[in-house]
């Protein structure tokens, strides 16, 4: 037994001390730091090469073995740029900003005819004379009529561009100066020449707003508006101008969907066909 006895002893104390938690406090903690560096170099004068872009990055270390960092370089050259000629439309956010308002209308509208079409008492209804003659051309011999009818429709208008002053051929602008396009249908009828009929009214245009004030969620603006306008009528059609410039009123219940109300002094014009006269908008403004 004092054999066995000895043997254990020996194995004992051939194994090493179990680590306290001392000896673990005192233990040499190993440090690293890595940091890695893109460097952009754009050389002045001529470049050999289009494009330059080195291989493989290189690595610098420094310190002991304990605490050490290491930093890596990466380089990219590429030749400077020529100045880019600024573009007119670009590309639009998915963000999509578009008013809905109706429009209602009351122009003077004044038709300009030959006399010889007109016979007294017994007024021309023949589409295929009074079409052509009626809105197309006319004489030095001419006549005219007028009536304001009541118009109505729905306006749209789309943001192109948010802020004009930002790019470099319209910089003169004030700032948030928006351009926009517009889309109007109007509906309604009227009598010229003892000839009632219905008339349809068709504008498509470029909309410039011009920011005059911004109280808390209020945004006042001058509007200015130009474009081709199509006008149909039961006793002709004619392809002329539609302008405006007026003032335009928007609140804001959130970012994205506020109240609008504008008010405009509208001109129509053709060969043969004048309308001009107050426009009022309302309506709402979404994005999405």
């Amino acid at each position: 037994m004092s054999l066995l006895a000895a043997i254990v002893w020996v194995a004992a104390s051939s194994q090493e001390p179990s680590e306290s938690p001392a000896d673990r406090r005192s233990r040499p903690v190993r440090v690293q730091s890595d940091v890695r560096i893109l460097i952009e170099e754009t050389p002045k004068e001529e470049y050999e090469y289009d494009y330059y872009e080195q291989q493989q990055p290189v690595e610098y270390r420094s310190g002991t073995p304990r605490a050490g960092s290491g930093v890596w370089y990466h380089t990219v050259c590429r030749p400077q740029e020529e100045e880019r000629v600024p573009i007119f439309l670009r590309s639009q956010p998915s963000v999509l900003p578009v008013s809905l308002s109706g429009t209602i209308c009351i122009p003077m509208i004044t038709v300009t005819a030959d006399r010889k079409i007109f016979v007294i008492g017994h007024p021309r209804s023949d589409p295929i004379i009074t079409k052509p003659v009626l809105f197309g051309g006319g004489s030095s011999d001419s006549v005219s009529s007028s009536d304001a009818p009541l118009l109505y429709g729905p306006d749209f208008d789309l943001l192109v561009e948010p802020d004009l002053s930002a790019w470099h051929p319209t910089r003169w602008l004030p700032a948030e100066t928006s351009l926009h396009l517009y889309a109007r249908v109007l509906f309604g009828s009227f009598e010229v020449f003892d000839t009632p009929t219905n008339l349809q009214m068709y504008c498509l245009g470029p909309r410039l707003t011009i920011p005059l004030a911004k109280p808390s969620a209020w945004e006042f603006a001058l509007t200015i508006s130009a474009g081709p306008a199509f006008l149909h009528t039961g006793i002709g059609d004619a392809v002329g101008f539609d302008g405006g410039i007026g003032l335009r009123a928007e609140h804001f219940f959130t970012p994205s969907f506020s109240f609008l109300a504008a008010v405009e002094a509208n001109l129509y014009f053709s060969e043969t066909v004048t309308s001009f006269g107050p426009l009022v908008n309302l309506g709402f403004n979404l994005s999405w």
